[in-house]
């Protein structure tokens, strides 16, 4: 079980012991001497077209520190390609600072906290690593993470969190780090529908239900499904013949104590498969305890699962 490394902790404890009357963001900038965050006030576009190098991703976030914005200084924006179609040759990347953005960016929102919209074109993220576009495939993946800076000096990022602020689930939805799927297109109605589930492969502690059925719906944005499959309701987006399931999405939504707050995300070798002209049958393969949020069970080791999906 990971130690929540800054006094975020403390955060959690007040913000869900106050009454659903209170306002957590008045907890925020009144009870913490120490942090900032990035929410999410809105995903709109999550994922790259692979035909359009003018697609972008888009997300509104809102910054929250002690000063209501008076201590932010700037974001700086890290991306990392990912090749996961390496038939073609593997041009994998590090982590490279892509650019800084000033707090001035941010504009004062209806919370009376900066928020700012934070986009990259998919033409910018290619030529950030000089790659050819022609040899990037539909299923492989660029990660754009955030990292605060304060004007004193100090940096929040994806590793200063802890369930409960990682999540989309819970009030603070600050993840730092967003996977952008590289697609093509599929047609709102494929992989959608009553499907029967079954795990094909592992097993984990964290999820006792081995058969079961769902609803599968479509997102409000090209290709990202939605099931009710664990507690947050799970989310993916079929990129090429590849299932990717969000991060950090939470398990038992225990966002009132984070001590118990287990989250899912994909795994980082294998994928889920799908055949983009048959939508009867898929694969999915999912992360029980990712990156070690394993909750109560003191679960370090991540549990990948593998479900099979059959349309009714």
């Amino acid at each position: 079980m990971k130690l929540y490394q800054f006094t975020y902790l403390l955060l959690i404890f007040l913000a869900f012991s106050c009454s659903e009357d209170d306002k957590a963001i008045d907890v925020v900038v009144e009870e913490i001497e120490r942090g900032a965050i990035l929410r999410n006030i809105d995903r709109v576009s999550p994922n790259f077209e692979r035909t359009d190098l003018q697609s972008t991703f888009t997300v509104v976030l809102e910054e929250q520190d002690l000063e209501e914005g008076g201590i932010f200084d700037f974001v700086r924006l890290y991306l990392q390609y990912l090749d996961r179609t390496p038939t073609n040759g593997n041009d994998s990347s590090s982590e490279i600072v892509l650019r800084d953005i000033p707090s001035s960016d941010f504009q004062t929102g209806v919370n009376g906290l900066p928020v700012g919209t934070i986009e990259v074109t998919y033409e910018e993220a290619i030529q950030a690593f000089a790659l050819n576009s022609e040899t990037i495939q539909a299923g492989d993946q660029f990660e754009l993470r955030a990292e605060i800076h304060l004007t004193d000096g100090r940096t929040f990022s994806t590793e200063n969190g802890s369930a409960s602020i990682l999540t989309d689930a819970c009030f603070f939805k600050s993840p730092y780090r967003y996977v952008i799927n590289v697609i093509d297109t599929i047609d709102d109605d494929l992989f959608t529908g009553v499907y029967d589930y079954q795990i094909v492969g592992g097993e984990s502690t964290l999820f006792s239900n081995n058969e079961g059925v769902v609803t599968i719906s479509a997102g409000s944005t090209p290709n990202v499904r939605l099931t009710g499959l664990i507690g947050e309701g799970l989310e993916f987006t079929i990129a090429g013949n590849n299932a990717y399931p969000k991060i950090y999405q939470s398990i038992n939504l225990f966002c009132r104590n984070s001590a118990f707050h287990s989250l899912s995300g994909p795994d980082d070798e294998n994928f889920g498969l799908v055949d983009l002209t048959d939508d009867t049958v898929f694969e999915l393969d999912l992360v029980f305890g990712y990156e070690g949020w394993g909750g109560s069970g003191d679960l370090t080791t991540p549990e990948t699962v593998r479900f099979r999906f059959s349309k009714q």
